[in-house]
């Protein structure tokens, strides 16, 4: 189905399998009759290393290695919009289920991202705030430990925070008023969030 590896999977409700690869292309294809249904291509040329697919609008929504990231309806197979979300790789992206307004997407630079489904605006960005003391206990599965998150805004330069309070996020998903990260160390962050 593709000419270069394959670097991401998701599946549809209704039998499609979508696969990412490391030249920028999505190929759709029939789980049940082994056939290639569309391709989808993203603009920049640079391999697609997070696919996302929400049942409820028939959304696709893919994340690039040069930080972009693409919508395209299923129903109609065109470009809804594209969007540069990160300087860096994007290597998750997640909505929680049944909801058409918002996407999370992590990747390299560790800032957790909340995009509005629609239109790819940028709504939110938050990292971990170490400027203030943590509450931490232990028990017998390891040390929990409390820090307060923060938003930040879209003119902070993100290299100018400590890496420390930005790991690189590697997967994520997305729950009621929670999104819970995984990162190359060995810890998870459960963030909460307010209403």
């Amino acid at each position: 189905m593709h000419g270069a590896p394959v670097t991401c999977l998701c599946l549809s409700d209704d039998q499609l399998i979508l696969s990412g690869s490391s030249l920028g292309s999505i190929t759709i294809s029939g789980l049940l009759s082994n056939q290639q249904v569309a391709t989808l291509k993203s603009t920049d040329c640079t391999g697609i290393k997070a696919l996302c697919f929400n049942p409820c609008s028939h959304l696709v929504f893919a994340g690039t290695t040069a930080g972009y990231g693409y919508c395209w309806d299923l129903r109609t197979m065109r470009s809804l919009w594209q969007t540069r979300i990160s300087p860096n790789v994007i290597y998750s992206m997640q909505h929680m289920q049944n909801d058409t307004s918002t996407l999370v997407v992590g990747g390299i630079d560790g800032v957790l991202r909340v995009l509005d489904q629609n239109n790819g605006d940028i709504l939110s960005r938050c990292v971990i705030d170490y400027s203030k003391p943590a509450h931490s206990s232990a028990s017998i599965h390891g040390v929990i430990e409390r820090r307060k998150g923060g938003r930040i805004s879209e003119n902070t330069h993100i290299d100018k925070i400590p890496k420390s309070a930005r790991p690189a996020i590697s997967c994520l998903a997305v729950g009621m008023e929670k999104v819970v990260t995984t990162h190359n160390s060995k810890y998870i962050r459960l963030w909460k969030f307010n209403k």
